[in-house]
């Protein structure tokens, strides 16, 4: 079951286009910040191990074998291990995300090119679009782009829900900037996360308590066959 909770999560990160523009925009400027195809293929990987290891785990209790009732809790181990370690890069993400990756996007931002427009600006539009933000503080963060001040004050057309004879104004523009949006939609999805991964944790520790009870009591009967 947890095994298929992470391949699920992985499929749906590598597949839901929402979370691939999002963590598109959000690991240009962030060494933290890991690719969208990676995420997906390491929750897929360890959905795939989970599941091995819950085989193992099955066939070592029908057939009370301690050797592989072994395996199975040092992989347990292993795993609540890793998952120890991904919690303490969560934390290093949060301070990251809290304190740096917004002045980097806007430093970015400074750079963006009505005219001829790269991956960034690609990538921005559809965040725009997407969660009906503009910037990343809000629309003033365009106030200083070189664009802004040669396009007579106007903003990229992505930024407005209506455009006024084909110009995107400040009035027109959506008021929240992206990454009040972004926090806001990470927040709802990040609740699920922190359930089913505390759920998955105290699923582990119980499999495990369970596993060392099953070998022991197979060597108790050993001894006393």
């Amino acid at each position: 079951l947890s095994g298929g909770a992470f391949l699920s999560f992985g499929i749906l990160i590598l597949y839901k286009h929402d979370f691939r523009q999002l963590f598109a925009i959000l690991s240009y400027d962030s060494q933290l910040v890991p690719s969208i195809h990676n995420i997906g293929y390491i929750l897929i990987g360890i959905g795939a191990f989970i599941f091995i290891i819950g085989l193992l785990g099955c066939c070592g209790s029908v057939r009370e074998s301690r050797y592989l009732l072994g395996i199975y809790v040092f992989c347990i181990i292993l795993v609540m291990g890793s998952e120890l370690i991904v919690a303490m890069y969560t934390v290093l993400l949060s301070d990251e995300w809290n304190h740096r990756l917004s002045k980097k996007l806007k430093i970015r931002l400074l750079k963006y090119n009505y005219s001829t427009p790269q991956h960034f600006e690609y990538d921005l539009d559809i965040i725009h679009k997407q969660f009906e933000c503009c910037g990343i503080d809000g629309s003033s963060d365009f106030f200083n782009t070189i664009n802004y001040k040669m396009s007579d004050r106007n903003l990229p057309l992505s930024c407005c829900t209506h455009l006024l004879n084909g110009v995107c104004l400040e009035i027109d523009s959506y008021q929240v900037g992206c990454f009040q949006a972004i926090n806001k939609y990470i927040n709802v999805y990040s609740r699920y996360i922190v359930g089913v991964g505390i759920g998955v944790a105290l699923y582990e520790l119980t499999a495990l308590i369970l596993a060392v009870c099953v070998c022991r009591y197979s060597i108790k009967e050993n001894e006393f066959d």
